[in-house]
């Protein structure tokens, strides 16, 4: 268990996670999803504390091992998987993006893209 401060940054609760592995000017904060605050977002007194159970902070942990920020709409999201075009190799793309992109290739093109569930890759959790 370990106990965080909680946040109140741009009208939305955030779970302060503290510094990221290789820069300390930015902090992991959680808001339902993963997120990254520069330090001068998150340093705001903070509102309350909450205490996180072993398996609650192993599901947010795997937030951001799954997840990243979309290439596309430039939020950050639980799960992002590589964008399906060669022309944006490299680029991560979330479940909302994928579903409008597979939508509108499959009315314009008449092809495929497949479904954002198909991917195999993501790191599962013990519950």
């Amino acid at each position: 268990m370990g106990k965080f401060d909680l946040k109140l940054i741009g009208g939305q609760l955030v779970i302060d996670l503290g510094q990221t592995a290789n820069d300390r000017f930015r902090h992991r904060g959680y808001n339902g999803k993963p997120s990254i605050y520069d330090i001068d977002e998150i340093c705001v007194p903070a509102i309350g504390t909450v205490e996180l159970s072993e398996g609650q902070l192993k599901k947010i942990e795997l937030a951001y091992t799954n997840g990243h920020k979309c290439a596309y709409c430039e939020e950050y999201a639980d799960k992002v998987r590589p964008s399906p075009f060669m022309a944006d190799m490299g680029a991560s793309m979330c479940k909302g993006c994928w579903d409008r992109t597979k939508e509108e290739y499959a009315a314009c093109n008449d092809e495929h893209i497949g479904d954002f569930e198909d991917f195999p890759h993501w790191k599962e959790g013990a519950e």
